[in-house]
């Protein structure tokens, strides 16, 4: 679990493209609501997996959010990429 971080981590640091950042983080976003969900189902806590819909839900928000910010920059600049 945390060799996938680590790596997502490294791949949203060094990427130059704005979808693929975004698509890293909706990544991590999953790779912890996977442990959460694990977590919850080994000690036998529901809220654990009531927290783990909030977050897909929100990632599925932010998601839709952050696509059509790129749309919408891609409409006026023409090109989307950025520079760390």
């Amino acid at each position: 679990m945390l060799a996938i971080l680590s790596i997502l981590l490294l791949f949203y640091l060094s990427q130059n493209n704005l979808i693929t950042l975004l698509i890293a983080i909706e990544i991590l976003l999953l790779t912890i609501t996977i442990k959460i969900i694990y977590l919850g189902g080994y000690y036998d806590d529901i809220y654990g997996t009531i927290f783990s819909i909030v977050i897909i839900l929100l990632a599925g928000a932010e998601s839709a959010i952050g696509l059509s910010i790129l749309v919408a920059y891609y409409r006026l600049r023409g090109t989307v990429g950025h520079t760390i």
